[in-house]
Formats: structure tokens, C-alpha cells, sequence
């Protein structure tokens, strides 16, 4: 290609670009570049389609004019907007048509979700829920790390979007506050999705030694009066993360030469599942535990193997990592360890490095016994052992295999097995130790930006309700339904807020626990007297007893 032209393929689709001072001296340099494919064309005998061919010109000067391009002596139409890979690039860079498009392909989309539910028939909130991130909000999000930095108000129509899809899978009015409905569901804002987009992609321009993009999001950069750019807003995301994001990402290297799997090496053993026990909530943690504990006695009995019990544990799952190990001898004495992981660090991580520190105490022990079983809650860790994706624990353990049989048995977290509850201990006495500053992968540094960014979730019976009575509550809990109380002070609906026995204004509150005239209704689902927030965000049987107060008192919320 000619001197400052720039060129990417994908498939068939080829775009050539220059950035020039002038749109004369671009256009001569764009012409060379189409001479020189046109004359690489004819001597391959590649046809070229000419009629999808276009040219564009981007500047923010009204002045800048482009020159006709030639391809093969036809000369190329100039278009105003260019799209390539599904991005519609527009002459000023404002991404105004592009955000148009996308709002209007996922406004298509919201129709599925009217389809699916009304506010008392229909699917409930996790499958709306799936159908929207599935469905919709792809089309909200594509090719956000370009074009994030558009214009607030452009962006604000694809918030328009989502806002509307939250109140079709709650059922929620419109008067609801959105944060309500982003706690509820746990969907984040549109924003901080797009920024965590945003601060993953510079992350990995980083990690690439020799990409171009690497200097300028390292070095200083020119203030723009009017308009940010993917490098203003990087670095503005990363100064205000600064505390809790790792400052030393290691550099994306090729990969190195492949270990052999952990389970093609004889004397090692990866199983990943214990028999009838099941991950589903059908499935309590006595039976869970005792499923376990049979199957470690029967078939790894302490008389014949070293039982080692690890865990890893990090603060918010990505800082302050620790890891414990419990080791069990067969001659009955036992060896506990905590150690810090890094101040930077998630569960996955420490999980690892807990394995990795088990299989070097072990090789480091005298103990006789040739046999030892590796009893760890992190189902990922062994997948991705098994997967050759831990070369580093892999020779570990394969250093452990040269002296004694191993096995790694998966086990269920939380419910009440001794060893793994003691490792558990272990590391989060672990992660309150002095951490070192520690450097971390891309991959981990992808994995911290999103879990600084995830809504935090707190189990609610909410979820595993019906259609019908998770819009009754979500109503009652956020005060805005049909009560009197909310639709005459917002919408003047009402002629007055008071309820129909004018004592107080008709309130969630009021009706749940004082109204008089539904005294007997109320006696009859709570004889004893229940709090407010029992009511609203108890157990699931509390849940119940409240959607079908409101049903048997005839209220329409």
C-alpha cells in the first residue's frame, strides 16, 4: 500500500483508510490505493463490485470537499455514511445514525416481550429477563467501545430502551424508578456496561506490545474542548477505578508450548461430579453432604489416603485473595496453611492457587502414604485442568504424581463438610494477610473490570414467584401502584389519597397492616402480627401469604 494508507479484511468486506491534513492530499493518496488493487485485481482475475463500492469522507470541517475516486477508470460514489461489520460510520463521527438503527432493531425486538407476559398471565421474571439480554440488548450494545463517547442525549435513546424493557419484565408502572427495577433484576445500567466494555478493550490494546493504539493510552493525551474520544474516556475510567484496579498487566504473549493434560498422565484422576448429587435447589445441603461423605469414605478412606481440603476465597471475588488448605495423614495428625494470593486476585484465582500450594506441601511431606485426593469445591479450576488451560498446576501436580497415586474429586461448597468448611476458614484468614502487589493476566483483569461493574445479588423468593404475584409485590414494595395514596398524588386519578375507611391514605403499608376494613382478611392469612418487611421480602411462604391477602381482599394493586 502507499505511504500512510491503512487497510483491514474480514471475509470479503475491505476497508482502506488515510488520515491526512487535507482532503486533497487524502484523496491523491486514496486514489494510488485504488490503482495499485485495481492493477493487483486484473493480474489475480479478482472481480471487484464496483456498485457496493463507496467512498466517505470524515471531518468535522464543512469546508474539507472530497475528490472522485476512480476504481478501474469507474468512479466511486461518495457516500455520507459508511457501514462496515454492522458500524455505521457517519461524516462528522457522531454516531447519531448508528445509535438510530440500533434502537430501532431492539424496539423491534421489545414486542417479543409483550408477547410473552401481561401483568397476570404469562412468563415470569428470569425468563423475560433471558429473553431480553438474549434478544435485545445485543443490539443495544454492539460495537459500544466506538461508539460510546457519542453525544448524551444519542445515548440516552438507548436507555429509553432498556428502561422500557425493565417495566415489561416486572410489570412494574411507569412511574417505578429504574434503579428499583436495575436492583430487582440485576441488570446494569446501560452505561456501566458500556464502560466496562470501554476499560476491558484498552486494557488489551495495552497487553499488545507492538499495537499502535499502545502509546497513546499510555502516554499523555491532547485535551478536547468539545468532544471525548475511546482514549479520554479509558483514562478517565481507569483514574476513577484507580484503587481497586491493578496497575501491571502482564503483556499478551503467544502461547506457550502446550502441557500435556493432567488427565493423560497415568496416576492422575479429575472427577468433576459426585454421584446423585445435583446442583439444583430441589436438593438440600443435609442430603448433599451426606452424599459426599459417603463417597470420600468409600472411596478414598482415610486409613489408605492423604485427604487435602482446599479453598480460595477474595474480597468482592477480586481483591484481597487468600487461600487455605487443610491436609488429613492417614496416622491422624493434620496440617493447616493460609496464604495471601495478592492483593489483586479473584476466587478463581485463589482457588488455583490454593491447589498449586497443596501439591507443594504434599511433595514436600515424608508422610508414607502414596495415595492423596485433592478435595476442592472449584468445579472451573478442575474443568479448566482438564481442559489444559492450568499448565502451571499441572506440573504441579504431576510432581505430586511422580511419588504418589493422585486424584482431584470435586466437592459441593457449603453444606456442612467439615474439611471444606475448616479450608474455608483458612482462606479468608488468608486474605486478611499482608498482601503482595502482585501483577495479573488479561484475562483477569477482564474478569475484575466486570465484577467491579456486576450488580451485587441478594437470594430473593421473589424470583421463584408466579407472574401475577411478582407484579403485585413489586408494586407494593416500591409504592407505586394503583392505591389511591400514589395515583392521586402522581397521576390526580383519585379525588383523594385517603383509603375507603378515612383513616389514613391508602398506602402498601396501610392495607398490609391497619386498614380496619380488612381486619378480617388480614386475621385469616397472618393470626399472629407479622412485620411490614416480613410481608414484602420474607420467605417465599410469607411471599405467598401476601399476594394472597391482596387476591382474597379483592384489591386490584
Amino acid at each position: 500500500m502507499p505511504k500512510g494508507i491503512k487497510a483491514a479484511l474480514y471475509a470479503d468486506d475491505l476497508v482502506i483508510w488515510c488520515k491526512e491534513e487535507h482532503a486533497s492530499t487524502a484523496t491523491y493518496r486514496m486514489q494510488q490505493a485504488a490503482d495499485r488493487l485495481n492493477a493487483w485485481a486484473e493480474d489475480w482475475c479478482v472481480s471487484i463490485n464496483k456498485e457496493k463500492s463507496s467512498t466517505t469522507l470524515f471531518t468535522l470541517s464543512p469546508k474539507q470537499k472530497a475528490g472522485t475516486i476512480r476504481l478501474g477508470g469507474t468512479p466511486l460514489r461518495e457516500d455520507e455514511e459508511a457501514t462496515y461489520l454492522g458500524v455505521t460510520f457517519d461524516r462528522r463521527q457522531t454516531w447519531k445514525p448508528h445509535i438510530a438503527q440500533a434502537e430501532t432493531k431492539a424496539r423491534r425486538k421489545l414486542a417479543i416481550l409483550r408477547k410473552l407476559a401481561g401483568t397476570t398471565w404469562g412468563a415470569n421474571e428470569k425468563i423475560l429477563k433471558t429473553v431480553y439480554q438474549g434478544t435485545i440488548r445485543p443490539h443495544l450494545e454492539y460495537g459500544s467501545t466506538a461508539w460510546s463517547t457519542s453525544a448524551k442525549t444519542n445515548l440516552q435513546t438507548l436507555d429509553r430502551v432498556q428502561n422500557q424493557a425493565l417495566r415489561l419484565i416486572t410489570g412494574a408502572m411507569k412511574s417505578t424508578p429504574i434503579k428499583e427495577m436495575e436492583k430487582l433484576t440485576t441488570i446494569q445500567p446501560l452505561c456501566q456496561r458500556r464502560g466496562a466494555k470501554t476499560m476491558v478493550q484498552a486494557e488489551k490494546l495495552k497487553c499488545l506490545p507492538d499495537h499502535p493504539m499502545k502509546h497513546r493510552l499510555s502516554n499523555l493525551t491532547k485535551n478536547r474542548l468539545k468532544r471525548s474520544s475511546f482514549v479520554h474516556e479509558s483514562k478517565r475510567l481507569s483514574r476513577q477505578y484507580r484503587e481497586v484496579l491493578p496497575q501491571n498487566t502482564l503483556p499478551l504473549t503467544q502461547e506457550e508450548e502446550e502441557t500435556p493434560k493432567a488427565t493423560e498422565k497415568p496416576g492422575i484422576q479429575i472427577c468433576t461430579s459426585v454421584p446423585h448429587v445435583t446442583s439444583g435447589e430441589d436438593q438440600n445441603d443435609t442430603a448433599r453432604q451426606a452424599l459426599t461423605l459417603a463417597l470420600i469414605d468409600e472411596q478414598y478412606p482415610k486409613e489408605a489416603w492423604i485427604h487435602v481440603y482446599t479453598d480460595g476465597s477474595a474480597t468482592n471475588a477480586v481483591l484481597n485473595g487468600g487461600a487455605g488448605i487443610l491436609i488429613q495423614f492417614p496416622g491422624g495428625h493434620t496440617a493447616t496453611f493460609s496464604v495471601a494470593t495478592g492483593k489483586h486476585c479473584t476466587n478463581y484465582k485463589a482457588e488455583a492457587e490454593a491447589l498449586m500450594q497443596a501439591a507443594s506441601f504434599v511433595q514436600d511431606s515424608a508422610d508414607p502414604c502414596y495415595q492423596v485426593v485433592f478435595l476442592s469445591d472449584a468445579l472451573s479450576v478442575l474443568q479448566a485442568l482438564e481442559n489444559d488451560k492450568l499448565p502451571q498446576l499441572a506440573k504441579a501436580l504431576q510432581m505430586v504424581r511422580q511419588t504418589r497415586r493422585v486424584v482431584l474429586q470435586w466437592i459441593p461448597a457449603h453444606c456442612g463438610i467439615p474439611g471444606n468448611e475448616r479450608a474455608d476458614e483458612l482462606a479468608k484468614e488468608g486474605a486478611v494477610e499482608d498482601q503482595p502487589e502482585n501483577s495479573v493476566s488479561f484475562s483477569e483483569q477482564k474478569t475484575i473490570i466486570q465484577a467491579l461493574m456486576r450488580p451485587r445479588t441478594n437470594r430473593d423468593d421473589y424470583h421463584t414467584m408466579s407472574r401475577e404475584q411478582q407484579v403485585n409485590l413489586i408494586r407494593l414494595r416500591t409504592g407505586h401502584n394503583r392505591l389511591n395514596a400514589h395515583m392521586n398524588r402522581k397521576f390526580k386519578l383519585t379525588p383523594s389519597p385517603t383509603c375507603a375507611c378515612g383513616q389514613e391514605d391508602q398506602t402498601a403499608e396501610h392495607i398490609l397492616q391497619r386498614c380496619p376494613l380488612l381486619d378480617e382478611e388480614r386475621k385469616e392469612v397472618w393470626p399472629l402480627p407479622t412485620p411490614l418487611q416480613t410481608k414484602l421480602y420474607g420467605s417465599r411462604q410469607e411471599l405467598e401469604k401476601t399476594t394472597t391477602f391482596i387476591t382474597s381482599a379483592g384489591l386490584i394493586v
